[in-house]
């Protein structure tokens, strides 16, 4: 019996087709699954195009379906959907081929490629093109090996220029255009196919020629689905299904399925699709719990993004959502203190303030003729050092490693530690509990035996976990008991917009040597805006989470789209209507929906603007979930609460000249744009 294999741009564009052509296109995957033999699909051929095993299946008067015939075994692809004549002119200078090496099917135009080769030729051969180019110490069969088909070899030969590359790694396909990447960044072919595929080895999976695709359900695919049954068929087509859901790229397929003893820490720039990655690992790891007392957790720091995980591993798996607990980090610290007996709260700004002017008032260090500390110096030290290492005692203060501050004698901390004590009397007193403090008791609990273990512990933002934060997963987790997989932890120092402190993973307890992963492919913003993100960090040291520096080598995103638009106004009411007149243009030309569009961060002006044009708006609140197409309106939030979402267009509205705190949340709100960014400069 013959598969139908989809596309992800059939299934993406399909809610965009007709209803008559929707109704079609079910009925040809279902005759496809009933009898691929039937003459009712009429599999036509296609003279006038370079590859032969593309056929049109007629699915409405002026609408073909392109399929891809196998030359050997019976897996059908449908590739395209289209108008009569856009689709032959999509399929016409296309070839589709099974890759021999790695498995996955390939789609490129070989006569573009090899106008692109000409056109980075130059008259007189340039200085830099007389010497060796990296790519020139590939065989033929070391390029084949990285994914070049053999069509498209001669013209990667003829790349002699970084600028020549740039232009030609836009026609091959994309996962030779990644690891070829890292060949010209240095790397040897097995660093980058390790790099870009996860060690791929296609080994049973390989294809006897470019013309059998039987294999291609065996290979993990960011593009091909193998729908199984009527029923499914129908659940994928009925709704907007999100391309993440269906589609990973292959070393995001291994990280998802990754089985190893002990912690894993999974790093990448934004984009990347770490959340993916993290909710997809989630669901596998819930399908294989064999006892029912078992649970998965899925923590984040902040309360926005869990309200979202926990939804999107909803619509994932239903069924496997029902044992995988998503929170936050102080709402699970909470639930846990509540479950244990505490009947406190947790102190706010005002609490704080009050209780400190209460011990000034009983210890004013204005009338210490030794301390040289004012009032500020002091609730920082408690903030940093005391709080967020969940300090109890003086001997603890007096060897703690205060990373980041400034320096301290032995006497100097006995000093301070009067008024330390001080503030955690009068908490304690009135039942009170720091946010940092909630989770040390959490911690302290969970140690003690008090709250059981989760069976894989998985978190997201590690970036802003403290170390109470990172004591605390360590604890929840089976981490000492050489269980495999008992936690998994995601997070990029490019987006630490909560906490300045860098804290190693090895300071509490968690030792991820030899099993830590980087994912390098940003596949939300295009590169024209991952590159102007980067370049606001310029200068900055990010870490990678475990006191080593962030490898950036090889990051690159998948699709190109137009540059960030940088503009400068003289006052917030030229940047509402700077911003609603960008708005209204993406919507008019671009046919946006103004739930695709988000400004950050919220400025009066700029609803007042929006809805001049009427255009709606919406403010993003904290602890829902963004609704969505369900809810128009342009997007409105500050740049902290945005993280985590994404959307085809931002516009930043930036006023002060930013310190590193800034800068990086800034990257985070640029980084939520996929094709547009507008940049707005005020003051």
């Amino acid at each position: 019996m013959a598969t139908l294999m989809l596309h992800r741009d059939v299934l993406k564009d399909f809610g965009r087709l007709p209803a008559k052509v929707q109704k079609k296109v079910s009925e040809l995957i279902r005759k496809f699954q009933e009898d691929s033999t039937q003459a009712s699909i009429h599999l036509e051929k296609l003279e006038q195009t370079v590859d032969e095993k593309v056929r049109s299946v007629r699915v409405g008067d002026d609408w073909r379906a392109i399929v891809i015939a196998p030359q050997k075994g019976d897996t059908f692809l449908l590739m395209h959907v289209d108008h009569h004549d856009e689709a032959y002119r999509w399929c016409r200078n296309k070839r589709f081929e099974a890759h021999g090496t790695l498995g996955v099917l390939q789609v490129f135009d070989l006569q573009m490629a090899e106008e692109a080769a000409e056109r980075s030729r130059l008259p007189e051969p340039a200085p830099e093109e007389t010497l060796q180019y990296p790519l020139d110490r590939l065989s033929d069969d070391e390029l084949f090996q990285a994914g070049v088909p053999r069509a498209l070899i001669p013209a990667v030969r003829a790349i002699r220029n970084d600028a020549a590359f740039e232009e030609m790694i836009g026609y091959l396909p994309p996962e030779a255009g990644q690891v070829l990447f890292w060949v010209v960044a240095g790397r040897s072919l097995e660093e980058a196919l390790e790099e870009t595929l996860g060690a791929f080895d296609a080994g049973a999976a390989r294809p006897e020629g470019p013309g059998d695709f039987s294999k291609l359900a065996q290979v993990a695919s960011a593009d091909l689905v193998l729908v199984e049954g009527e029923e499914e068929l129908r659940r994928i087509l009925a709704e907007d299904i999100e391309a993440w859901r269906v589609f990973l790229h292959p070393y995001q397929r291994k990280l998802k399925e990754w089985d190893i003893k002990g912690p894993v820490k999974i790093s990448g720039s934004a984009g990347t699709g770490k959340t993916v990655v993290l909710m997809h690992r989630a669901v596998h790891l819930a399908e294989r719990l064999t006892d029912d007392k078992d649970k998965v957790l899925v923590t984040t720091f902040s309360a926005n993004l869990s309200v979202t995980i926990e939804d999107l591993i909803r619509k994932l798996n239903p069924v496997a959502a029902k044992r995988i607990e998503v929170t936050n980090l102080h709402q699970l610290a909470r639930t846990i203190c509540l479950r244990a007996g505490w009947q406190g709260r947790v102190a706010d700004e005002q609490d704080l303030s009050t209780l400190w002017d209460a011990v000034f008032t009983e210890h004013d260090p204005a009338t210490d003729g030794e301390a040289a500390f004012d009032r500020d110096f002091i609730r920082q030290e408690y903030d940093e050092v005391i709080d967020a290492m969940g300090i109890d005692s003086e001997e603890e203060y007096l060897t703690a490693a205060r990373t980041g501050r400034s320096r301290l004698s032995r006497q100097q901390r006995r000093r301070l530690w009067i008024w330390f004590q001080a503030f955690n009397r009068l908490l304690q007193k009135r039942g009170l509990l720091t946010f940092e403090g909630t989770v040390h008791q959490a911690r302290l609990i969970v140690e003690r035996g008090g709250f059981p273990r989760y069976r894989h512990v998985l978190v997201d933002e590690l970036q802003d976990f403290g170390l109470e934060g990172l004591r605390l997963i360590a604890a929840l987790s089976w981490i000492e008991e050489d269980a495999s997989n008992p936690l998994c932890v995601f997070g990029d120092g490019h987006q630490r917009i909560n906490r300045q402190a860098k804290i190693p993973l090895s300071r509490a307890g968690i030792n991820v040597v030899g099993r830590s992963r980087r994912l390098k492919i940003n596949y939300r913003t295009s590169e024209q805006i991952r590159r102007w993100a980067h370049s606001l960090l310029s200068g900055m040291e990010i870490d990678d989470l475990d006191g080593g520096h962030a490898d950036t080598t090889g990051d690159r995103s998948v699709f190109r789209a137009s540059e960030p638009v940088a503009v400068k106004v003289a006052s917030r009411e030229e940047a509402g209507a700077a911003i609603a007149d960008w708005v209204k243009g993406l919507c008019d030309t671009h046919q946006l929906g103004t739930h695709e569009i988000c400004v950050a961060p919220v400025f009066g002006e700029v609803r007042s603007a929006l809805n001049s044009l009427g255009i709606s708006s919406l403010e993003l609140q904290a602890n829902k979930a963004d609704p969505g197409q369900v809810e128009p309106g342009v997007r409105l939030g500050a740049m902290r609460r945005i993280k985590g979402l994404e959307f085809k267009a931002v516009a930043m509205v930036v006023e002060d000249k930013p310190d590193d705190r800034n800068r990086l949340e800034r990257y985070v709100a640029a980084t939520r744009a996929r094709q547009w960014l507008l940049v707005v400069e005020c003051g």
